[in-house]
């Protein structure tokens, strides 16, 4: 009987170990220590951005030519052409020349039209005594017959008075037009003028504006945010230049798709200042901030867990264990969150674990990382889905 009650305590004691075991009071550790990554909440500024590419050109492209207006050069414009043969005498300016509003470009050769000139005045001479003596044939005229063909050399006589005229005008037109001049002040980008040629009969010169412009893409998802007047950042690497930008045009029409899938829209943004030595076709980044908020509570967007309207972070208590705060949110980005209420400047906030940085763990519920993956409190809830955009 006795060997019978030994051998039940024995039994008992080993399964009281086992469960102990198993269940971490005894044996290898059965806690280990959370390590846990914060960041304090800060003051500063959180910005909404998109980032996108596009090549340099200037905002207007000025063609022109001799005995034509100035007009504007565009792939779809069909340039005029000059009304009359222009040998050049002189070409004043190359292509990287800067212009101002005024200055000569190049002259031509009037003899010839100076010569059609003074014989056009002598037509209109001509074309002013017949009208003289037509006027004074009706005045004579009797009969009804004859007052007829008298009205009739009258008209003819108008017409060719009115010929004359024109013809005068026009080669006076002509040959103030001889001297070319730059209708815009900006930058010669092409010269299609040789001294002691004729000049050709569409654009000799082409002067492309001081001022230049970004057109980029912008997906169809972040199109709403882009407003006219909206500040941006445009990088030129070839240049190693960061200069300031507006949103000054945004196409209502899609671009032409490009075979991947994605509808984007042309949208323009004009340099502030033109930085040295940009040229058209150069390659920029584009940064146009959407949203901003300024001198506020922020915390990284890694630590904001919860969903819209019911959003908060974690900290860490006295004894180092995180406790969750709710908090009021105002802008996010990807990596920043303006806080509105619920926390003080100062204050650490969890964004995530020493063992999830090592990448020695995996959180199946998502765990710390902010957007655009959720991350998930103990009363669930994924963060909102956040677009893939830059940003503070």
């Amino acid at each position: 009987m006795k060997l019978k009650l030994l051998a039940v305590v024995v039994l008992g004691a080993v399964g009281a170990g086992a469960i102990l075991y198993t269940t971490g009071v005894i044996g290898a550790n059965a806690a280990t220590t959370t390590d846990y990554l914060t960041s304090p909440a800060t003051v500063g500024d959180v910005t909404d951005q998109i980032a996108a590419t596009g090549t340099i050109a200037p905002v207007e492209r000025t063609g022109i030519a001799f005995g034509t207006a100035p007009w504007s050069v565009d792939d779809t414009a069909t340039p005029p052409t000059s009304p009359a043969t222009y040998p050049v005498n002189e070409v004043k300016v190359t292509v990287g020349t800067t212009v101002a509003e005024g200055d000569v470009l190049a002259t031509a050769d009037t003899t010839d039209l100076k010569a059609a000139l003074a014989k056009a005045k002598n037509e209109l001479k001509s074309a002013q005594v017949s009208m003289r003596a037509a006027d004074d044939q009706l005045d004579d005229a009797g009969t009804t017959a004859a007052k007829r063909q008298a009205k009739i050399a009258r008209y003819n006589a108008i017409n060719a008075l009115d010929d004359a005229k024109a013809a005068v005008k026009d080669l006076e037109a002509q040959i103030k037009a001889a001297t070319l001049t730059a209708p815009v002040a900006g930058l010669v980008t092409e010269v299609d003028l040789v001294a002691g040629s004729d000049a050709p009969a569409g654009a000799a010169v082409i002067i492309d504006a001081p001022t230049y412009e970004v057109t980029t893409d912008v997906v169809e998802s972040d199109l709403a945010d882009v407003k006219l007047g909206q500040t941006a950042a445009i990088t030129i690497a070839a240049l190693g230049a960061d200069v300031e930008g507006t949103v000054t045009a945004i196409a209502p029409v899609a671009s032409e798709d490009s075979g991947s899938g994605v509808v984007s829209y042309p949208v323009t943004v004009t340099l502030t200042s033109a930085p040295e030595g940009v040229h058209s076709g150069m390659s920029a980044d584009v940064t146009i901030t959407t949203a901003s908020a300024t001198n506020v509570l922020t915390v990284p967007a890694a630590a904001l867990q919860g969903r819209d309207g019911n959003y908060a972070v974690m900290t860490l208590g006295a004894d180092g264990t995180p406790v969750r705060t709710a908090v009021q949110v105002g802008l996010v980005t990807n990596t920043l969150a303006e806080i509105t209420s619920g926390l003080t400047e100062g204050t650490a906030v969890v964004t995530g674990t020493a063992s999830e940085l090592a990448g020695t763990t995996t959180n199946q519920n998502g765990g710390f990382g902010g957007p655009p993956g959720g991350v998930v409190v103990t009363d669930g809830g994924p963060v909102r889905e956040f677009r893939n955009k830059g940003g503070n």
